[in-house]
């Protein structure tokens, strides 16, 4: 039996200076050295984190509603990328007409999707049998369709499909999207979910959501990746304020991971993290990365779960937060005076309960 190679990619949106629409060939001569890495694979897997929507009215309350040019899908098409989940918290940004464009492009494309309305993706190459689950978690406050809806984290449902396919021989590449933006940390949560999963099934765990890098770790036969942070990512910007974003890319946000899956036999036979770096005029990946290491990242899972763990990643959004904070005077409270924020507000509780009823309660029970 042959051996195939499989890349796992973190979030995707080819926005701002990566619009291939407003910057033409210069965009492909950022992310040339990106592209070139990525020939060398059988499967591309990533997460696109907004639909391909020209113009559209946005649904949902959101700090930042997020969208790609259509054309866009060609950034796809030149870095090889053979398929996409679109469980996220962005997908739905401009409703159900946005994602069927999105849809349909993929498929004209030739790019597989999964992580909508229950769909997975099945594949064989090379003798090799892999199935593609896509979910996004209640914690990423997402935005929901109604004809098309994402794969919403339920520990019942995830364990149903991942049973599914694994009993018709599928080994399961579970893409998740879930945790806390900018944080190195994974939950606790998080990771008891993972591990749990790993003594019914033996699976990938491909995360993403928080856009920056998470540790890994190997836990029984199963291979765990908790954020693969940015692969393609520009500054955000708003309505509200095109003069100043709403979020810059700060030297974390800019540094993500390439994940690198050999299978042989149906199981993975080897896997590395290869780092990229987004600089101001180009993506560079491996070596050229000056002074990455997953170490201090994986070192940190050791402790998960524990009193300690907790309160060192509570530290660490509290002084994200604060400095958030810190960048916002009274004319930005005056502008959030608005029925948006108020739904931002009723949105959260509303997902905070659904996560504790369709998450936590059923993953400590596991």
């Amino acid at each position: 039996m042959s051996s195939i190679k499989v890349a796992l990619l973190g979030d995707i949106a080819p926005f701002g200076k990566y619009c291939f629409e407003k910057n033409g060939d210069e965009v492909k001569g950022q992310l040339s050295a990106v592209s070139e890495f990525l020939k060398d694979y059988d499967i591309v897997i990533g997460n696109l984190e907004a639909p391909f929507v020209n113009e559209g009215k946005t649904k949902g309350f959101k700090s930042a509603h997020v969208s790609l040019r259509e054309t866009n899908v060609d950034i796809l098409n030149y870095l090889g990328v053979t398929h996409v989940t679109l469980a996220n918290n962005h997908i739905c940004d401009f409703g159900d007409e946005a994602v069927l464009k999105t849809i349909k492009l993929l498929d004209e494309n030739g790019i597989g999707w999964f992580g909508v309305n229950g769909k997975a993706e099945e594949i064989e190459v090379k003798g090799q049998k892999l199935a593609m689950l896509g979910y996004c978690s209640f914690n990423t406050n997402p935005s929901l369709g109604k004809k098309y809806s994402i794969n919403e984290l339920d520990v019942d449902d995830v364990e149903g499909q991942l049973s599914d396919v694994v009993t018709r021989g599928f080994f399961p590449i579970l893409s998740v999207h879930s945790g806390q933006e900018h944080i190195h940390l994974p939950s606790s949560d998080d990771v008891n979910f993972a591990r749990k999963i790993a003594k019914r099934f033996d699976y990938c765990y491909h995360g993403h959501h928080p856009h920056v890098v998470q540790g890994c770790e190997d836990h029984l036969n199963s291979v765990i990746y908790y954020s693969l942070g940015n692969f393609i990512f520009d500054d955000v910007y708003t309505p509200r304020d095109k003069n100043k974003p709403l979020v810059s890319l700060s030297q974390e946000n800019k540094t993500g991971i390439i994940v690198s899956l050999n299978f042989c036999g149906g199981v993975i036979s080897h896997h590395e993290a290869t780092p990229i770096y987004l600089s101001h005029d180009k993506v560079v990946v491996g070596d050229d990365v000056k002074d990455f290491s997953m170490d201090q990242y994986n070192q940190s899972l050791l402790a998960a779960g524990s009193e300690e763990y907790d309160a060192e990643r509570k530290a660490q959004i509290s002084k994200f937060i604060d400095g958030r904070k810190k960048l916002r005077n009274f004319s930005w409270y005056l502008k959030r005076l608005n029925i948006n924020s108020i739904g931002i507000i009723v949105g959260a509780k509303i997902n905070a309960s659904k996560y504790r009823r369709h998450f936590l309660n059923k993953v400590n029970s596991l």
